[in-house]
């Protein structure tokens, strides 16, 4: 398994090995761009992502664990990712590790861990309960006759609090998960499944997002389909939706026939995801217009068709609990009459198309409080604990001084300081990862790590370290971006926000340059 443990179970021997390992790939991968050409700063953020991580983090479940010692192995990988960071945006070795890793769009390697840990105790759900690590998990007491003492129920209270490892971690994480997933369900069996014997009986109508002007020939569309469908009355049009408030969910379905609304559906739901309570409407949806008499043909029209989609995945994902159920109802319909069928229409909520307009309003509508505790949903507990981990993240950054004393604090397009996440690069890579030497140069400006008079002065105090332009003692990073007259090519006297910031360096391209040399973008 390449596992490598010793003595006393400290795994240093394990890390060094898989961290030295990472690293020849983070020095290999310098050979596929630089500052002046090579693959732009996003695609080595995603390089390093996908192809370093996982090796430096095989097996981390072995040493990384609630009350575990931390300190020698976080040392070895915040080395690797400092490695990673400089060259991804082309900065100097000596710039603070938090500020780099930011600006690169890297999550910091210890919530990176904790992150992928908490995905990892909650895998057990997706497992059959009669597999060897749920009869582990099992806390029911132990039976003298029982062949199986090996089970965390076995275990008095003393040894429970003194226990450690992923698998106790995954214990205390499964207490408030509902289970969502049914992999041995005989609507998944092969040959058995709906997908394998009534493949012509469903089909799907997707709205074409890439091309402008298409929407309204898609909401014609969905207007041609009711006309056709209004004088039928062995037709059910099931119009969906889902709106999300204070972490409670409404699930909104209204069934009409033969131009008429027969049925509406309401319910709601603590702590689950908008993708759930999308598939829970086109749940309740179809099983309500599944039990009205004489109906051949179920129209779904839906904002959310890749959850529609879902349901005839065989594979294993955590919305199983409902595909199962809408999955019985569509096995019946179809054996009642060979031409029995339905159709799944999407209808992006942005189209205001009427009938979906007025379910997303009636979705809104509602303003309700949870009145007693419940359990969250799989997905749900995958969002909060990563969202935790962003809001962490950007507290801790904020307030510390190892991003650097002189890091440049910037605003967004709202006006509030800029704060690091790591999707899609992060909001600095955003809008300079297009060109290597103008992110190289940007990173620069932002650490205060650039041939100017501050910096002179700090480190070498005997040269000059005046503004050129006489008109200020020293020159600063403030003075270059508000007051310089040198530097006047950008005529936008707001520069501090990220945007402005960045057109400031294309319109000054001596700005924060070193002398010899101009830099080119």
């Amino acid at each position: 398994m390449g596992f490598i443990f010793d003595r006393k179970l400290l795994f240093h021997k394990h890390i060094n090995h898989y961290a030295n390992k990472a690293l020849p790939t983070v020095k290999c991968m310098k050979l596929l761009g630089n500052l002046s050409r090579g693959v732009n700063p996003l695609q080595k953020c995603l390089l390093y992502r996908c192809c370093a991580l996982p090796i430096a983090f095989y097996g981390f479940q072995l040493w990384f664990y609630n009350r575990a010692p931390m300190s020698y192995h976080m040392k070895a990988l915040n080395k690797m990712q400092r490695r990673a960071a400089i060259w991804i945006l082309g900065a100097f070795k000596t710039l603070p590790l938090e500020g780099i890793e930011a600006l690169a769009g890297l999550i910091p390697v210890k919530s990176h861990l904790q992150k992928i840990a908490k995905r990892s105790q909650i895998r057990s759900f997706k497992l059959p309960k009669n597999h060897i690590l749920n009869q582990l998990l099992d806390n029911s007491p132990h039976q003298s006759n029982s062949l199986n003492s090996h089970n965390i129920g076995s275990l008095t209270n003393r040894q429970k609090d003194l226990a450690k490892g992923h698998l106790i971690d995954s214990k205390f994480k499964s207490y408030g998960i509902f289970p969502s997933f049914s992999p041995l369900d005989p609507e998944f069996a092969p040959g058995h499944c709906i997908i394998d014997n009534f493949s012509n009986r469903f089909s799907f109508n997707l709205a074409n997002k890439k091309e402008k002007g298409k929407n309204n020939h898609h909401a014609q569309e969905l207007d041609k389909m009711v006309l056709q469908n209004s004088s039928d009355s062995n037709t059910a049009l099931v119009i969906t939706g889902a709106s999300i408030k204070n972490d409670i969910a409404t699930s909104i379905s209204h069934i009409h026939s033969a131009n008429r609304p027969l049925i509406k559906t309401v319910h709601h739901a603590s702590f689950v995801t908008s993708s759930e309570a999308e598939l829970f409407a086109i749940r309740c949806g179809i099983n309500q217009a599944y039990s009205l008499n004489n109906v051949s043909k179920i129209v779904v029209v839906t904002d959310s068709i890749h959850m529609a989609k879902k349901i005839f995945n065989t594979g294993s994902h955590p919305f199983q609990i409902h595909s199962t159920a809408i999955l019985s109802n569509l096995r019946n319909f179809f054996l009642a009459n060979d031409s029995n069928s339905i159709e799944f229409w999407e209808c992006p909520s942005k189209l205001k198309w009427r009938f979906h307009h007025e379910v997303d309003k009636d979705s809104k509508s509602f303003v309700v409080t949870s009145s007693y505790s419940s359990k969250i949903s799989w997905e749900y507990c995958k969002k909060s604990d990563s969202d935790e981990l962003i809001k962490l993240w950007k507290m801790t950054f904020q307030a510390s001084e190892g991003k650097g004393k002189n890091f440049l604090e910037l605003l967004d397009d709202d006006l509030n300081t800029v704060e690091p996440f790591y999707t899609k690069g992060g909001p600095w890579l955003q809008l300079f990862s297009h060109s290597n030497s103008l992110c190289a140069w940007a990173t620069r400006a932002i650490t205060n790590h650039v041939p100017i008079g501050e910096y002179r002065l700090q480190f070498f105090p005997n040269m000059e370290f005046s503004c050129p332009c006489n008109e200020y003692p020293i020159e600063s990073r403030r003075h270059i971006l508000h007051d310089c007259k040198r530097f006047s090519g950008y005529w936008n006297p707001r520069r501090d926000t990220l945007k402005n910031f960045v057109m400031f360096l294309n319109a000054n391209l001596n700005a924060f340059a070193f002398n010899d040399s101009l830099v080119s973008i």
